[in-house]
């Protein structure tokens, strides 16, 4: 029932200075959100970094462990925290990663007029999927950096039963309209594309896979926890090997979850020391930089890994120069 009521909006404010704003996106649609100003509160703008959070599918930008994140990386920033469309208070319908690219734009040039000159982007599987597939579409220097946390490579995958859930709700006509009552989300009627791009789609949504090259020269981090009951692991890799420098990779030991689920104290300590570092050097710290793993830990993600790349799609395949991924229509679902 707590779970519940988290989704529903049952939650507390912000517990650090925050004000509600509110702004379009170029289709339109009107999104809610929050900005902390942290440091910008006394040193003004220009000076202090900004980042953008993003929530996953059925999340909120006072959701309690996307709250928690903002109200710790205010500690090295100012924060926006969105509501994507189709949660919270925006209004517009889900896309789970589609159309949300709009809002990513938008919230970054709400941050730029407010003043900011430097502007991250930091989110979590849906929110995650926005952030790579605007930065590789955005001209350079749109964003400074950008972190996906438990962000899938490509649409559609089946092989956990958490997305073979995910995808009924989406594919199914008349679950989508039960879930999305029930939680209080709107959900488009064609989320997902049907298939993968054709020489007439070129209009069609690029996949993260076949976005991730474009986020560089902006810095990127990935994050992954070995034990992601929505993704594996081989996801992560599949980004990361499709990605171009400056490129970071951090897999989670056992524990860490999927997105949300694994924003413990000890995450947010590494993600704030990080974000700080980005906007110094220009590059995310590696993992041991951010903080060592135990050694039992350590192991578990070796043992994690070494174990993972039998659950690459075979429908997955590098080209020639290793520098792009194409996966085929075996790994779309069609809506129903």
């Amino acid at each position: 029932m707590r779970r519940l009521l988290d989704v529903w909006g049952f939650v507390p404010g912000f517990a650090v200075p925050a004000f509600d704003v509110a702004f379009s996106a170029r289709d339109g649609v009107r999104l809610a959100a929050s900005y902390l100003p942290g440091p910008a509160a006394t040193a003004g703008a220009a000076g202090v970094p900004a980042v953008v959070v993003l929530h996953g599918f059925a999340g909120h930008r006072r959701k309690p462990a996307y709250g928690y994140l903002a109200e710790r990386l205010t500690e090295v920033a100012a924060v926006l925290a969105v509501d994507l469309r189709g949660h919270g208070r925006s209004g517009g319908a889900s896309t789970l990663g589609l159309t949300e690219t709009l809002d990513v734009a938008a919230a970054g040039a709400w941050l730029r007029r407010r003043g900011h000159r430097r502007v991250a982007l930091v989110g979590a599987s849906m929110g995650g999927t926005a952030a790579v597939r605007a930065a590789g579409a955005a001209p350079a220097g749109a964003y400074d950096a950008v972190c996906a946390i438990s962000t899938p490579a490509v649409w559609g995958l089946t092989d956990t039963p958490a997305m073979r859930q995910l995808t009924r709700v989406v594919t199914v006509d008349w679950y989508r309209r039960l879930f999305g009552a029930a939680l209080r989300i709107r959900i488009a009627p064609r989320a997902w594309p049907s298939g993968p791009p054709g020489p007439h789609d070129a209009d069609r949504p690029a996949q993260p896979l076949d976005a991730v090259a474009g986020v560089a020269p902006t810095p990127l981090l990935i994050v992954h926890g070995v034990d992601d009951h929505y993704f594996g692991v081989e996801q992560a890799q599949l980004l990361f090997a499709a990605a171009r420098e400056p490129k970071t990779l951090w897999l989670q030991a056992p524990g860490f979850g999927h997105a949300e689920d694994g924003f413990t104290p000890a995450f947010a300590d590494r993600l704030v020391v990080a974000v700080a570092a980005v906007h110094h050097s220009g590059r995310w710290p590696d993992q041991a930089r951010s903080g060592p793993l135990r050694s039992s830990s350590a192991s578990s993600v070796s043992t994690a890994v070494a174990s993972s790349s039998s659950r690459v799609p075979s429908s997955c395949a590098q080209n020639a120069d290793a520098s792009r991924w194409s996966c085929q229509r075996s790994s779309w679902v069609r809506p129903k």
